[in-house]
């Protein structure tokens, strides 16, 4: 508890939630705090005790913080890419408008980093014309979106030391 001190608390007021597991070697317990590090205990009576390393385990700074958040919006709108999640999430055949609406709604209360590399409907050149991005087909324009928001979003990740797994997996594909 002292060394997530300044982590921020739940809609329930609550900063950490436990999680207990029994197995054939004893009690696993998982201590989850709101900024998402997760301490594993557990009674098992086979190893040595040993002392918690706090520099590993040490509360998040607010970018820390900030680059989790965003991170977890860039994942939600990444799963629109696969049509099977996306059609179970509308209950329909995925559409350009769709998924770029969804994109903008998230986009709208994120991190002004996730609308930075939305790739708009339309631009403006500089006589102030204003300019359709998206002329392809259905599947074009989705491609083009995807394509967009990946790179932006790789361009993004490279200012910061990005360790979460499920993106790079995600921005590699």
């Amino acid at each position: 508890m002292r060394s997530n001190d300044g982590c921020l608390e739940r809609l329930a007021g609550d900063r950490f939630s436990y999680s207990f597991s029994p197995t054939s070697l004893g009690m696993a317990i998982t201590v989850s705090c709101s900024c998402g590090q997760k301490l594993y205990l557990g009674n098992f009576l086979d190893h040595d005790e040993k002392e918690i390393d706090l520099s590993k385990y040490g509360p998040l700074s607010k970018r820390d913080l900030e680059n989790k958040k965003f991170e977890e919006d860039v994942l939600r709108i990444l799963q629109m890419e696969d049509p099977r999640i996306c059609a179970i999430a509308s209950a329909r055949k995925p559409t350009f408008d769709m998924i770029y609406f969804f994109a903008m709604g998230v986009a709208c209360h994120s991190d002004s980093r996730i609308s930075k590399s939305v790739l708009y409907s339309y631009s403006l050149d500089k006589n102030h014309h204003k300019t359709k991005n998206y002329t392809g087909t259905e599947q074009e324009n989705i491609e083009l979106f995807f394509k967009y928001f990946k790179q932006k979003i790789r361009e993004e990740i490279e200012k910061y030391d990005c360790e979460n797994e499920a993106l790079l997996k995600k921005l590699s594909s």
